[in-house]
């Protein structure tokens, strides 16, 4: 006669194991790429805040403005503070807290004395293997990624 069987067998924790194993192995690598991913997204939307309030300094000057780069080099992994200098101040726009990215705009002339348009960069490395992901925009473009989408 069989008796009664209590708990699981050495294969059958093993099986649970591998199984937990294989879950991991997918799972994690696809947890942190959307955290770096998540990381990243700061980039875009502060190109696009820099965007609009070129947009509002040329509805006042007529020409568009440099400003930029802010931070001085890209951060790596940790954030570092936005100081913004006086090109950064008379623009109007400051990023909230410390930043992931290095932002910079560069007016570019047009047929006459004034500015025409710009071209706003933000680059961020926030995985800190040395590899930059990059934003641009314009006066016609938002922000837009210029890297590969694997690049954080």
């Amino acid at each position: 006669m069989l008796r009664n069987r209590k708990g699981f067998t050495l294969i059958e924790l093993m099986i649970v194991v591998a199984i937990i194993g294989i879950l991991a192995a997918i799972a994690i690598p696809n947890f942190i790429s959307m955290q770096l991913r998540a990381k990243r997204a700061e980039l875009p939307t502060n190109l696009d805040g820099i965007r609009t309030a070129e947009k509002a300094y040329h509805a006042e000057w007529d020409q568009f403005t440099n400003a930029g780069p802010s931070p001085a080099t890209t951060p790596g992994r940790p954030q570092v503070e936005f100081t913004p200098t006086a090109a950064w101040s008379n623009l109007g726009w400051t990023a909230d807290g410390k930043v992931r990215g290095k932002y910079q705009v560069t007016a570019v002339p047009g047929a006459s004395s004034q500015t025409d348009n710009f071209n706003g960069s933000a680059v961020a490395d926030v995985d800190g293997d040395s590899t930059e992901s990059s934003y641009t925009c314009n006066r016609a473009i938002k922000a837009k990624m210029r890297s590969a989408n694997n690049v954080y």
